[in-house]
């Protein structure tokens, strides 16, 4: 929004309060949660289990199922109030904005779909104009990126380690 300091923030989180409604009343998960990130800045959220770490992820992206529900608190991206996007806009900023690796790996890959395809069906998606032939040379490099060797497109989920599925 015009005439605040988002400007200079990719995602800036302002008092974020997610509650679960329990048959026992609400229960408080995040409480008042801080945080912007910069461009280019990489950022980890750490935590123990149970803490609260997947809940502000899930609210960021607006993924919150009941019984979960944010409270309170704003969630800007790139100046955008993503608590006041949408459907169409948050379709929009979920595929072209932020994404999510989830921490269970073989659960987010199909199992009978071998990993280029897999990649390049989700390329094509975000660029329209992209064929399958630079789908799959923009897989490759990706791979070179998180160091796993080329060969490995034409493998199934099935057949990479578990750090590799993730990555």
């Amino acid at each position: 929004p015009a005439g605040n300091n988002y400007g200079s923030t990719l995602l800036d989180i302002r008092d974020l309060y997610v509650e679960y409604e329990t048959a026992r009343g609400p229960v408080r998960a995040v409480d008042g949660v801080s945080f912007s990130i910069a461009p280019g800045e990489v950022f980890g959220l750490a935590g123990e289990s149970g803490s609260g770490k997947s809940t502000i992820a899930h609210a960021i992206m607006r993924l919150l199922h009941p019984p979960a529900i944010i409270t309170g608190g704003n969630i800007f991206f790139n100046g955008r109030d993503v608590l006041e996007m949408n459907q169409a806009q948050l379709e929009a900023f979920r595929w072209s904005g932020v994404s999510m690796v989830f921490q269970s790996a073989m659960n987010s890959l199909n199992p009978v779909m071998k990993i280029s395809d897999q990649i390049s069906d989700v390329l094509m998606r975000h660029d329209k104009k992209m064929g399958k032939r630079a789908a799959r040379e923009r897989a490759s490099e990706l791979l070179d990126v998180v160091g796993i060797d080329r060969l490995r497109l034409d493998s199934y989920p099935h057949e990479l380690s578990g750090g590799m599925r993730q990555r």
